[in-house]
Formats: C-alpha cells, sequence, structure tokens
C-alpha cells in the first residue's frame, strides 16, 4: 500500500474510531489493516496525540453511558463504577499475607526449576512442598468463593 495512500486513511480512520471505538473495526471500516494503525501509533507523535484526544472522546461516551445504566437501576454497573471510581472506599478488602507468603515460595521453587538451578532430586525433594502450597492456596481460593 503506497505511504500517500495510508496517510490520507488517518482522518478517515480517527473519524470511523470515533463513531466505532474500537481499532479493529475502525480500520476494516476504512480498509485499512489494523497493524498499520499500530504503526502510525508508534512511529507518528501527531497521530498518535490525535488517536489519544479521540480516544478519551470515546472512553467518555462509554463513561456516560455506563453512569445512565447505573442511575436506571443497573446493580452490577453501579458497583463496578463505586469501585473503580472511590477504590479506597468500595474495594474488597483481603488479607492474603499467609496466601502471598505460600504464592511468592511458589514462585521462587518454579523460578529455580526454570533456571535449572535445582537437580531432578532437589525438585522432587521439594515437591510435597510445592504440592502443600498449592493445596493451601486452593483450600483458602475455595473458601473465598464460598463467602463472597
Amino acid at each position: 500500500m503506497p505511504r500517500a495512500y495510508k496517510q490520507a486513511k488517518k482522518k478517515p480512520f480517527l473519524q470511523a474510531f470515533s463513531r466505532i471505538g474500537t481499532i479493529i473495526r475502525a480500520a476494516e471500516a476504512v480498509r485499512i489493516d489494523p497493524s498499520t494503525v499500530y504503526e502510525w501509533l508508534k512511529a507518528d507523535e501527531e497521530f498518535q496525540n490525535a488517536f489519544n484526544a479521540v480516544n478519551n472522546e470515546v472512553t467518555e461516551r462509554l463513561e456516560d453511558i455506563a453512569i445512565d445504566k447505573a442511575m436506571r437501576g443497573d446493580n452490577t454497573m453501579l458497583i463496578f463504577l463505586l469501585k473503580s471510581r472511590a477504590p479506597e472506599k468500595y474495594m474488597e478488602r483481603f488479607r492474603h499475607e499467609v496466601q502471598n507468603e505460600q504464592l511468592g515460595r511458589l514462585i521462587g521453587l518454579v523460578t529455580s526449576i526454570l533456571k535449572r538451578r535445582l537437580t531432578q532430586d532437589q525438585i522432587e525433594e521439594l515437591m510435597p512442598e510445592f504440592d502443600a502450597a498449592i493445596n493451601t492456596l486452593d483450600t483458602r481460593k475455595q473458601a473465598l468463593e464460598m463467602i463472597a
């Protein structure tokens, strides 16, 4: 595709993106490959700024729709908006110190195995600890799901 043709597609793409709201569908609407848009975003600061402005407008329209739905009684949307706007007040607060400790140990074990710093005998020796940590995480996850 000639460069001049691609350049001529930037403005129509931005107009389509403003209406449609997704890169893939907007690119299809103006008959360009979505990868072209990603190239423009990397290489063309002016296009990047214009895209960001349009993207902000699209996001504001989506927020307006979400707020309208929440105001009309969509409790799921209401909860989502409250959590996103005031997370310090509305996000779930669970402390997972033991779980995080177990998870940290698991990550360390897996990292060691992947880096091949452990022999097969050492891996087999650690497997009971690995299995116990997995079981602890599964049990805690199940308990949290039951009370959620």
